[in-house]
């Protein structure tokens, strides 16, 4: 599952979008970019990066309607770069450093690399900072579904029905080069989930329904067909990739496809009471070490509250709130649920028992909002507030408490923390 991972409580300096250039040769004689490792540091950096002492995280800003993409410093609030695209409506994290920026009408997803990471190394950790960057674009007819799952990222083209994927090495070598395309059989509103080895791919309907997604099949590495799985799944929509197993939200309950012993099956884990097509998930929000997944029940006008799923263990937890949830999330260690109303609260319950813990007015303004996004990096939780122009910083273990306003002066519909 994609995540974001523990990031340091306090960080006493700051280095914003530093870069080395150190001298070095290619096979044309050009000068080429080196990377600078803090002394004494047993792993070299990639090209144009600077070792820093500790996670410096960035926030990534995204405004659909003015095409602007800003990444921000965290610890200084400073932006360090603007990127002008045309609708990025949708921001996608990958490996706590690279953002898919989805433009459904202009058919463009703009790969870009935030230019923050932590690289795990044992019982230590390095961690980098270098200028953020456009590093690929994917192009294709209505740009969709965004998939993260077994080292890859899988982009669908609803209209032109295939998946562009793109490993992670690749992103490594600053390259959105792609890997593999996976076809599905027709033109669809659907996905492609890269998971153990294989890609589930969704398939279409017949009649009024044909351009939603239907079910699924089991594809190999080459493109086979190695199964089409019976169990239905109308309009699938949101989805979740674990080790062995992925699951989708359909109309009429979450299609879940796993491996045990080298065999694949298929199931529907139903809906509980009183959730159906107006109320069902559409987006599942999870964290790495737990198999725990929330989501909004519905959109906002349906007012149904939040929902938490365990699938290996086919139990939902339905959780009432007093205003339409806009959007949720889960700490690091999925103990935490996060959930922005339309009432301008943001809430915290525990997940387990799904008891409130916390809330606090968080979004200006005493109109009912419409829309808001939450993201998470380490002990904070950073929701938009559109209407502001600003990004709320949430201290979601200290009762809540509002640490920073942002004054990030676009209109945030989609927001994420790298550097973690």
């Amino acid at each position: 599952m994609q995540n974001t991972t523990l990031v340091r409580a306090a960080i006493a300096t700051s280095i914003a979008a530093l870069i080395s250039t150190g001298c070095g040769s290619d096979a044309t004689g050009e000068t080429a970019p080196t990377g600078q490792s803090r002394p004494g540091s047993d792993l070299a950096a990639e090209a144009g990066a600077t070792e820093v002492e500790g996670p410096e995280p960035r926030l990534v800003v995204a405004d659909a309607l003015s095409g602007r993409v800003d990444v921000l410093d965290l610890t200084t609030a400073d932006k360090v770069h603007s990127f002008q695209f045309d609708h990025p409506t949708v921001l996608t994290t990958v490996k706590d450093r690279y953002a898919f920026a989805v433009d459904a009408s202009g058919g463009t997803v703009h790969v870009v690399d935030a230019g923050s990471w932590t690289i795990d190394h044992g019982d230590h950790n390095h961690s980098y900072t270098k200028a953020p960057m456009e590093i690929g674009k994917l192009t294709g007819e209505q740009p969709g579904a965004v998939v993260i799952g077994d080292d890859k990222v899988a982009t669908f083209f609803d209209a032109d029905g295939r998946a562009d994927v793109i490993d992670f090495a690749q992103l490594r070598k600053d390259s959105a080069e792609v890997g593999e395309v996976v076809p599905s059989a027709s033109a669809h509103t659907g996905m492609v989930i890269p998971v153990a080895d294989r890609y589930l791919v969704s398939r279409s309907g017949t009649g009024a329904g044909a351009f939603a997604a239907a079910s699924f099949e089991l594809r190999n590495a080459e493109g086979r067909v190695e199964t089409a799985f019976d169990v239905a799944c109308p309009a699938a929509n949101g989805h979740a990739v674990f080790d062995s197993y992925a699951l989708a939200a359909c109309d009429d309950g979450v299609f879940l496809a796993r491996v045990t012993g080298g065999q694949w099956t298929a199931e529907k884990i139903p809906y509980p009471e009183g959730i159906g097509p107006s109320t069902r998930p559409t987006a599942f929000r999870g964290t790495d070490g737990t198999p725990l997944l929330a989501a909004t029940a519905g959109s906002p006008t349906a007012n149904d509250g939040v929902l938490l799923l365990d699938p290996l263990n086919r139990h939902w937890n339905h959780l009432r709130t007093p205003a339409a949830a806009l959007d949720v999330n889960l700490s690091g260690d999925g103990r935490s649920l996060f959930a922005v109303l339309a009432d301008g609260t943001f809430r915290v319950f525990d997940a387990a028992s799904g008891a409130e813990t916390a809330s606090v007015p968080a979004l200006t303004g005493d109109k009912l909002h419409e829309s808001a996004a939450i993201t998470v990096g380490g002990n904070r939780a950073y929701v938009t507030d559109p209407e502001a122009k600003a990004v709320i910083e949430i201290d979601y273990r200290d009762n809540a408490r509002i640490a920073r306003r942002l004054d990030v002066g676009i209109s945030a519909s989609s927001v994420s923390v790298v550097g973690s």
